[in-house]
């Protein structure tokens, strides 16, 4: 059984507890430029106020700022190993910072499906790159400032028809989070597939769902139920239209 948290690095820990720290986003989404139940003027300072902190990529000289903002955001711990991973360049590791304080993070890496977990495996139908969000953490003092949206934003944009192309950016995420499932969602991303049991917090176990924003020219695979719909949808439809006639 894979050991690794988020399916990244190689780091042994809780099987049950390997998994991305998705289990909580900031609750900005009814901050978000992206919600529609913001004005424009509100969506407007936000950003600009989202765009006045410093974005960079993690460094080792980072490591005490990300364990700190990690231990207060998530219920899991992680491994020691991880955060050198983070701010070694082993992963892709961006921050957003307001002076020297780190305010936001993500976590990500791009690698083949084949690579990934068995569980994620199918979320495209070729063994094409793809990009693992393992976590996206705020400190508490700048949430509902559109942190996320800025550090999610800036991932997707260096995906984007850049090499080595990856067709889907995914992540897991605790089934629970309202919150963070808002935020996917408003970002795109789609929901794929659930996963029981796939979180454990304590002594309790908790399900996970994974969501997938497809990029770069790909799409969800063709399922079986999707080419029976078809079918029958290319079927039914002359049926239907022949009995309308014949009813008049």
């Amino acid at each position: 059984m894979d050991t690794r948290i988020g399916g990244g690095g190689g780091w042994s820990f809780d099987p049950k507890a390997r998994r991305s720290k998705n289990l909580w986003i900031e609750q900005e989404e009814s901050m978000s430029p992206s919600s529609s139940s913001v004005s424009p003027a509100a969506a407007a300072a936000v950003t600009t106020l989202a765009d006045s902190f410093t974005l960079r990529k993690l460094q080792t000289w980072d490591r005490l700022a990300v364990e700190t903002l990690c231990n207060e955001s998530f219920p899991i711990q992680y491994p020691d190993c991880w955060y050198d991973e983070v701010v070694s360049g082993g992963l892709l590791s961006t921050g957003l910072f307001d002076g020297e304080n780190l305010a936001a993070m993500i976590v990500s890496e791009t690698k083949l499906l084949y690579d990934c977990n068995l569980e994620d495996q199918g979320i495209v139908h070729e063994n094409v790159y793809v990009t693992y969000i393992l976590s996206i953490a705020v400190n508490k003092k700048f949430r509902r400032l559109g942190l996320a949206t800025r550090l999610l934003n800036n991932l997707m944009s260096s995906l984007t028809d850049h090499p080595p192309y990856p067709r889907a950016v995914f992540l897991h995420v605790l089934s629970t989070n309202s919150a963070a499932l808002s935020f996917y969602r408003i970002h795109g991303f789609e929901f794929h597939a659930s996963l029981p049991e796939y979180y454990r917090i304590g002594e309790a176990y908790a399900d996970g769902c994974t969501y997938v924003k497809y990029i770069n020219g790909s799409h969800a695979p063709v399922t079986f139920t999707d080419v029976c719909k078809s079918f029958g949808n290319t079927i039914c439809m002359p049926l239907k239209a022949i009995c309308k006639m014949l009813s008049f």
